[in-house]
């Protein structure tokens, strides 16, 4: 197996998309899995209706409002389960969040997250432009919502990211004698699902430098050439790809995600040593 190794291949606000290198496809796996359920982040999971003049009912707003992305402090709030008060709601692992709007205007109104007002600024929603509801003239709507941290494999809408995968390195080889032929190079070419082959100003077949960051392993060329392209992938190499919705910085989200792959090995050790094992 190679040694451990990690490249940023790209990186924006609400993707990160990484090529690791030594590591199985078993352990890339698990961290996949501790990032999508066991990550804990906020979300609203209690909601008080006080006025609802809008065509919704309160469960369809309710459910709305659980879905609307929180930003995330994990320094200072705790899992329910693991607070102080046991979870019935305190400071260190609730946060609360209003919405108070009356339609003053003449024609109807949109409510946005950006109208919930949170009594922690940490804990806001990740978007002000996500729609809650609608509602007339003279209507109003007064709401109360608590949010609290959790873990997706209980509910979605604790989910850390909004996605994340990976997939296999992939590896293009060909010998440019063995592909001459001009309407066979133009067949390839075409059939190339991602386009990454061209022309070289000679005529003959090539790869875009960058083919690797986007090829499938869909074989379309291998089999368009009578197997005289080879498409492979790399052993132990993966193109590591998480798509966030802005809940948690990345470096937070990985650290968290060391430490409770760390936990999970512990508590497997503590375990065993405990298990009775009769020779």
């Amino acid at each position: 197996m190679l040694p451990l190794k990690l490249e940023v291949l790209e990186k924006s606000e609400y993707k990160l998309v990484l090529v690791v290198e030594g590591i199985s496809v078993e352990m890339l796996n698990v961290l996949r899995r501790i990032i999508l359920t066991e990550v804990p982040v906020m979300a609203i999971d209690e909601v008080i209706i006080l006025k609802n003049d809008s065509p919704l009912y309160d469960e369809i707003i309710s459910h709305r409002l659980g879905l609307i992305p929180l930003k995330t402090d994990l320094e200072v709030y705790n899992l329910p389960k693991e607070c102080e008060c046991s979870g019935y709601g305190c400071p260190l692992c609730q946060v609360s969040l209003t919405c108070e709007v009356t339609n003053t205007t003449n024609a109807s109104l949109d409510i946005y997250s950006g109208d919930l007002k949170s009594n922690d600024p940490k804990i806001v929603p990740v978007n002000d432009f996500i729609p809650i509801v609608k509602i007339d003239k003279n209507d109003k709507v007064i709401i109360e919502a608590y949010a609290v941290l959790g873990l997706a494999k209980d509910h979605a809408k604790w989910q850390a990211v909004s996605n994340v995968a990976f997939r296999n390195y992939p590896d293009i080889s060909f010998d440019v004698n063995a592909l001459k032929d001009a309407e066979e190079n133009d067949l390839i070419i075409k059939m190339c699902p991602e386009k990454l082959f061209e022309l070289a100003s000679n005529g003959s077949l090539k790869l875009k430098g960058d083919y690797w960051k986007h090829c499938t392993l869909c074989n379309s060329c291998e089999k368009n050439s009578d197997e005289k392209i080879s498409v492979r992938s790399k052993e132990d190499v993966y193109i590591f790809t998480i798509e966030s919705d802005g809940v948690l910085d990345y470096d937070v989200l990985i650290k968290k995600v060391f430490e409770i792959y760390n936990e999970k090995i512990d508590e497997f050790v503590t375990e065993l040593e405990e298990l009775e094992i009769e020779s």
